[in-house]
């Protein structure tokens, strides 16, 4: 697997308000009320990154619960992680 290990993705707390819905989840965008609708896969993810999580770490989780090959897994986390940063609902350490 070819992962970032030492960023650390973290939702934006002041940017993000969000809702468990059986194996998806809501999330609102408060500055500019945009809704998100995430599927079982994304929001298996969500809790790694209201948390903090590397993208190795995304990858890892998803690869372990779903039937995802690993490097699948990862194109796939790298692409949620993109659109998240484009929506400017995380942040990096």
């Amino acid at each position: 697997m070819n992962t970032d290990t030492s960023t650390v993705y973290r939702v934006r707390d002041d940017r993000v308000a969000w809702r468990a819905a059986g194996d998806e989840a809501v999330l609102l965008d408060v500055r500019q009320s945009v809704y998100f609708a995430l599927d079982r896969s994304a929001a298996l993810l969500w809790p790694y990154l209201v948390a903090g999580a590397t993208a190795a770490e995304l990858a890892e989780a998803l690869a372990g619960r779903e039937a995802v090959d690993p490097e699948r897994a990862v194109a796939d986390v790298h692409a949620f992680l993109a659109e998240l940063e484009a929506a400017d609902l995380l942040e990096r350490r």
